[in-house]
Formats: C-alpha cells, structure tokens, sequence
C-alpha cells in the first residue's frame, strides 16, 4: 500500500481531470451509485474532535479522517491534520493512504470551479476573492490553473492583508490585483467569498449578471451573503441535504427549500439555470471520492 505525502497527492488531481470527477460523482449520487454515511464526529483531549468521513461505490470503499487539535497551536504543529484511506470495495484490500488536507482544498476548488463553469455557461473572465485565507488561496491558484489571464480582484479585511495576498499570487503569475469592494464589483463575472465571518461581507444589491458564490460559511450561525441578496437569486448548492444543516446563508434568509436547487439537476438540464444565480457549496464524502477516483485512474 502506497503512502503519499501532499505534493505527491496534489500531482495525482490535476483540475482538468478532477473538475469532471467531481461532475460524474454528483450525477453518480443523484441516481443512488454511491453511498455515504453522516459525518462521525468523537471528542479528542484538550477540546479537539476526530473526524470520520466515510464514502462507497461499487470499486471503491474511502474513508476520510481528520484530527482538529487546537491545542497544536502551542506545540507548534498543524491544528488539522487528515488522511484518505482507500480499499477496494469487492474485497477490502488497502490501496493508497493520500493526504486528507490537499485532498480536500482541491476537491473544494474543482466543486467551485464546476459550478461556476455551468452556472455562468463560460469561463469567468474576472473573479472578485472576499478573503486572504488558506480557502482564498487555493481557489485563486485554482482559477489560474483553469482559466489562464483570469482577473482576479483582491478585497480583504484590511489594505495590508490584501495587498500582501495579491502580491502572493503575482509571485505565481496569476494576473491579480487589490481593490476596495465597490469598484471591485463592478461588470464582475463572479464574487467568491471565502470568509469565516458570521456576518455578511457583500453588499444586499449586486449586478444580475455577477454569479455569487459563497464557500466560506459552514454552521447555521455564519453567514458571509446578505439574507436580501440570497432571497433575491435562484440558489444552487452542491449538496442539498448538507446545505440544509450547514449552510447558515441559505438558513438565516428563511430560504424555502423548494427553491434550492443541487448543481446536478444543472449539469442534466442546463436550461434550468436562469440569471441572477448563487452557488452555495457545504462539501461531500462524495467529493473525496471523486478525487480517488482521479489519483487512482488508469
């Protein structure tokens, strides 16, 4: 059984191929192909929890096992750390151990960059990044990965964070650049925000033709989109039982349920998408699958 460390797992998911990974793995959940249990969640000393993601289809059995230790903070090591354990489904045999943390931030990435794809029907021509953080990070690297020339407009909590992030991605080559959210806004292809805010961070009223999307909030009690705007746009999640319980945008607006719809029904219908649209993602086992299923492809 192979164990690989995280630059040997990033190689193994190339977006080109990922990105359409994740796409069959959400038609492939949709119609009941694969199964996934609710994440398992047990204490760990110090105020730290252990994390169980387990995930199957018919070649492979996957579990994914995250440590949150606070606590690392003082001693100098990550605060979440994970791994990928994968067997095969017929008869249980190991296969690879990948790292559970690049796994994750890019299966994250191609979700986003996947429902961006089909809900604008085209590539971005600019992004606007609301956030500087590890999230911010791996989405903009993501985007120039993709969408080679992309615009991507920086807008952080403050001029220093932001001009230092932006600076971070000129270094890689990404063509970015720091402005104050109003102008940043303006004739917009998409805003991302990629927050941990429990308040909104956008304004209530943006162009109809900006898709928002919104990848940082993750309990009832965050909410980095305006209740206003949300109510105002057709909503589209990644998972629609997941959103239910962990997307705190979509549940302080009061949103009706009926009106949400899961980015599988777009990739199916793509005349079902209609303008001003929102993308909401709150992750899926399934999503760890898709990328096994890339870094294990032949």
């Amino acid at each position: 059984m192979r164990i690989l460390n995280a630059e040997s797992t990033a190689e193994l998911l190339p977006y080109e191929r990922l990105i359409p990974a994740v796409a069959q793995a959400m038609l492939d959940l949709r119609a009941g192909l694969i199964n996934a249990s609710p994440r398992s969640v047990l204490p760990l000393p110090d105020g730290g929890s252990y994390l169980a993601m387990p995930c199957t289809d018919d070649h492979f059995a996957v579990t994914k096992l995250v440590a949150v230790t606070p606590a690392n903070r003082e001693r100098g090591q990550p605060t979440i750390q994970g791994r990928v354990l994968v067997s095969k489904a017929v008869t249980g045999e190991a296969l690879i151990i990948l790292d559970g943390m690049v796994v994750t931030a890019r299966r994250t990435a191609a979700v986003t960059l996947l429902g961006i794809e089909t809900l604008l029907k085209q590539a971005p021509a600019s992004v606007v990044l609301i956030g500087t953080g590890a999230q911010a990070l791996t989405h903009a690297l993501a985007m120039g990965e993709r969408w080679p020339g992309v615009q991507l407009r920086c807008v952080g909590r403050a001029r220093p964070q932001s001009e230092a992030f932006a600076a971070s991605l000129k270094a890689q080559g990404l063509n970015a650049r720091v402005l104050p959210l109003e102008h940043a806004l303006e004739d917009a292809s998409v805003v991302l925000t990629a927050t941990t805010s429990l308040t909104a961070v956008l304004p209530e009223r943006i162009d109809t033709a900006t898709l928002v999307v919104g990848i940082g909030s993750f309990t009832p009690q965050m909410a980095e989109l305006p209740a206003a705007l949300v109510r105002s746009r057709q909503v589209w999640v990644d998972d629609l039982d997941g959103a239910r319980h962990e997307a705190g945008d979509l549940i302080q607006a009061e949103l009706d349920w009926s009106r949400v719809h899961p980015l599988a029904q777009a990739l199916d219908t793509p005349d079902s998408v209609h303008a001003p649209a929102l993308y909401k993602t709150v992750g899926h086992a399934a999503w760890d699958l898709a990328a096994v299923r890339t870094a294990l492809a032949e």
